[in-house]
């Protein structure tokens, strides 16, 4: 749903949240269903922003105010590490409302660039962090864009 790549130095990092789960979505007055969908994915996506990939809670935020609570964090061999958690969603904009819970996942993955050479991938979380910990630290945090298409459905 939304994505960030960057390179700092050695090490390339690409950031994917996406959600799972059924939203309510409302329109006043109502509107065409394919128009309304674009405009939820503009109004869930709106200023995604991760910081503390680098630690074990990594910190998402949204310019709706959706609330981001993690659940799980997990080392991905070879190169990432997997955030899972609920987020509360609550928001209008334009006449359209949006509201439910969502699962999140939020994939951090850390690879050597091309630059970096023939470098293997980490064996382990310990190596993980080890080797990646430096430039994930450095990163304050990520703004991430939307990257893909929702699909709103009629809730059974």
């Amino acid at each position: 749903m939304a994505a960030a790549t960057l390179e700092i130095g050695k090490v390339a990092i690409t950031v994917r949240l996406s959600f799972d789960g059924a939203l309510y979505a409302c329109r006043r007055p109502p509107g065409v269903v394919e128009r309304m969908e674009a405009e939820a994915l503009d109004l869930l996506s709106k200023g995604l922003f991760v910081s503390g990939i680098d630690t074990p809670v990594a910190t998402v935020t949204g310019a709706a105010g959706h609330r981001f609570v993690q659940q799980s964090a997990e080392f991905e061999p070879p190169d990432g590490r997997l955030y899972r958690g609920m987020c509360g969603v609550g928001v209008s904009r334009n006449g359209l409302t949006l509201t439910g819970i969502l699962g999140y996942r939020l994939e951090v993955r850390a690879e050597w660039a091309r630059r970096a050479g023939d470098c293997g991938p980490p064996g382990n979380a310990a190596e993980w962090c080890d080797l990646f910990g430096g430039e994930l630290a450095s990163i304050g945090g990520v703004v991430l864009r939307r990257s893909s298409v929702l699909s709103l459905g009629t809730p059974p």
